[in-house]
C-alpha cells in the first residue's frame, strides 16, 4: 500500500518513512511538514546529509521510493519501522 504523508502521523520531529541497514550502517528517510512545504532528510548513521523540501506530497514519495530503491538495489536491507530501536511510538 503506498504511504499517504497525509495519513502519517507527522509531528514536530521528522517522521520516519523508511529504513535501510547494510554493514552495520543505517540510512533513514523521514518527513516533516513545514509551513513551505513537505521536508525530506536522508540521514547516515543519525547525521542529516540531505535535506529536500517540495511542495506536492506525490513528488516527495516518489523521491523517498527512488531514493530507497536505489540502495536496496545495492545491498541494503529495509528494516520495519516498528523495530528500529531509535523510534519512539
Amino acid at each position: 500500500m503506498p504511504l499517504n504523508l497525509y495519513n502519517v502521523a507527522v509531528q514536530d520531529r521528522p517522521t520516519p518513512l523508511w529504513i535501510v541497514q547494510r554493514d552495520g550502517k543505517e540510512v533513514t528517510c523521514a518527513a516533516r511538514l513545514v509551513p513551505y512545504g513537505i521536508e525530506l532528510d536522508i540521514a547516515h548513521d543519525g547525521t542529516v546529509v540531505l535535506t529536500r523540501v517540495f511542495e506536492r506530497e506525490t513528488d516527495a514519495l516518489a523521491w523517498a521510493e527512488e531514493k530507497r530503491a536505489a540502495r536496496t538495489s545495492l545491498g541494503w536491507n529495509d528494516v520495519r519501522l516498528d523495530q528500529s530501536p531509535g523510534l519512539v511510538s
